[in-house]
């Protein structure tokens, strides 16, 4: 009877309290006399498929009842099993990000060495299918258009809306967009920006001081920020509005738009009436989609901001959507180079780990100056405005 009660004796000290409520016990013994003594020991036994199997009651599935019969055959209880730790975990899920995205292994090792992503495993037990959600996300964005929101990823990749609008979820998102880009210090509306995702279509708008109307996707054409701008007012354009423009028409004629970084040299502008759009710090997806509209009208950008690396990083981007030059030339860096500001320890390291790591970036001579020079605020050239 031992090779049939062996399959009873090893189920009793796996750990579990109870055993299966049908227990296979093995092929069919050829001997009728061992058959008829396990039916003893296990009545109800019936034969099924050429196997011997029985229904265990409550009583008899108590797996406690079974060590002394174990004991008896010689089986040890077993060990549980190691318990998979944050760090096993997080390495498994990153071999099953290179199985299912063998072209992405070169994000998915920049991904392996992550301190934040070791937390969330530790901090979730959901921390590995989450990933795979955040890594598709992720992958999303690179063909998504200008404008998706952190409600329409969540429900798309986490079946909530309000899955990424906040919490442990979002942070992870906001760092792998950041190990994506190389860029691990930038601040998170940095981030969203640069990857064109919006939080609220209402709340993320343009600021646009011009002399322009537009036409919606009826075809009709709307004047009030040409309005606007016969009174001295900048027009405040949402995404939702923005989205629903076709193109642009000049009321006046104008062919430069200065593109300003910050809000009080933007303020100047208005005052002196010269036809301008504020980025307020990295261009969000109404903004990047406005400066495209007024390219196609023949319009050419002047972009006017602070020369520290965030600055750079910002006139890169805006160079992406129209075309433009800078209004920090090197001549007028020259020219104020008393009111250059040093850069710190942090900002030092940041600046020169950015160069290293970008030899492509187009404002690279700016860059290199700024580490050698120090930085001017944007602010530290409202004198300067009758030179734009």
């Amino acid at each position: 009877m031992k090779p049939w009660l062996l399959r009873a004796a090893k189920r009793a000290v796996t750990g579990t309290p109870l055993l299966p409520a049908v227990l296979t016990l093995g092929d069919v013994p050829e001997d009728k006399a061992v058959r008829r003594a396990l039916e003893e020991v296990f009545p109800g036994c019936r034969e099924e498929n050429g196997r011997l199997k029985v229904r265990l009651d409550d009583a008899t599935r108590e797996c406690a009842r079974w060590l002394p019969l174990a004991e008896l055959l010689g089986v040890r209880p077993q060990p549980p099993p190691p318990k998979d730790t944050p760090g096993t975990q997080f390495a498994r899920t990153l071999q099953r990000l290179k199985l299912l995205y063998p072209d992405e292994s070169v994000l998915i090792d920049a991904m392996r060495g992550s301190e934040s992503l070791l937390r969330f495993f530790k901090a979730s037990s959901s921390a590995p299918d989450e990933l795979i959600a955040l890594f598709d996300a992720l992958l999303c964005l690179r063909t998504a258009p200008v404008g998706v929101t952190l409600s329409e990823l969540g429900a798309k990749f986490f079946n909530d809306s309000k899955a990424l609008r906040q919490g442990l979820l979002r942070q992870q998102l906001e760092h792998l967009l950041r190990i994506q880009t190389g860029n691990l210090d930038d601040e998170a509306a940095a981030v969203l920006n640069t990857c064109g995702i919006i939080e609220n279509p209402y709340t993320t708008h343009a600021v646009v001081f011009a002399p322009f109307a537009y036409c919606a996707k009826d075809g009709v054409w709307l004047d009030w920020p040409y309005r606007l701008w016969q009174r001295g007012e900048a027009a405040i354009l949402s995404w939702r509005t923005v989205r629903t423009i076709t193109r642009l028409r000049a009321e006046e004629p104008f062919d430069t738009l200065v593109i300003s970084e910050n809000a009080a040299p933007f303020h100047r502008l208005v005052e002196t009436r010269r036809a301008a759009l504020y980025t307020e710090g990295y261009p969000n997806a109404a903004v990047k989609t406005s400066l495209r509209l007024f390219a196609q009208t023949g319009v050419t950008g002047l972009h006017w901001g602070d020369t520290d690396l965030d600055g750079y990083r910002i006139a890169e981007q805006v160079a992406r959507e129209i075309p433009m030059r800078l209004h920090m030339t090197p001549e007028i860096l020259v020219r104020l180079r008393g009111r250059l500001r040093h850069l710190i320890g942090e900002q030092h390291r940041r600046l020169a780990a950015f160069i290293e790591v970008h030899p492509d970036f187009p404002f690279l001579d700016g860059l290199r100056y700024t580490l050698a020079n120090g930085w001017l605020e944007q602010e530290q050239t409202i004198d300067e405005l009758t030179g734009l």
